[in-house]
């Protein structure tokens, strides 16, 4: 248990160090943001939430990290691991009242989570049983699969909020 507490408190940096991240990209874009080329729609679209789908999306945000978090730092999983990934995909489908396609995100974690058993157990295999370069360029190939994965989970998630926006429902917006 305490070992797990000490993973988590280091995601808990690595989300921080993310934002803090994010904030400094935004803040030099934002120098040289033009409002009269089509950017404007990407950022209109995330002025236009309300606050409601900005917790739907911060939570499919947060749990897309969680997922990349887990699978680069090759985490077995654990019974703690997968109540954060569900309570994340419960508050994300729940605010938005998208109960109809909670079971499908229930299944695409599920995915997730064995895709992360899967990496973590040949990373194991190749650091505690024998080394191979065709084990190690599969392992590569599976984590760069997943993060393709993990990506399209998140635009499908705001997807999702666009879609059950109501004030956005009348703009058309590309992203």
């Amino acid at each position: 248990m305490e070992n797990i507490r000490g993973e988590l408190i280091n995601f808990l940096m690595v989300a921080i160090v993310f934002l803090i991240g994010i904030f400094v990209v935004f803040r030099i874009f934002l120098k040289r943001f033009k409002f009269d080329t089509k950017n404007i729609e990407v950022y209109g679209l995330l002025l236009n939430l309300d606050t409601v789908s900005l917790i739907s999306i911060s939570a499919s945000t947060i749990n897309y990290l969680f997922l990349v978090w887990c699978t680069i730092t090759f985490q077995e999983l654990n019974v703690i691991y997968i109540a954060v990934m569900l309570l994340l995909v419960i508050i994300s489908d729940v605010v938005i009242d998208n109960f109809k396609g909670l079971w499908v995100s229930f299944i695409l974690t599920a995915i997730s989570c064995g895709a992360i058993e899967i990496i973590h157990l040949m990373f194991r295999y190749l650091t505690k049983e024998t080394f191979s370069y065709p084990i190690l360029l599969i392992l590569c190939l599976v984590v760069l699969f997943v993060f393709l994965y993990y990506t399209y989970n998140l635009l499908r998630g705001i997807n999702n909020v666009v879609v059950k926006n109501k004030y956005l429902k009348k703009k058309k917006y590309t992203v």
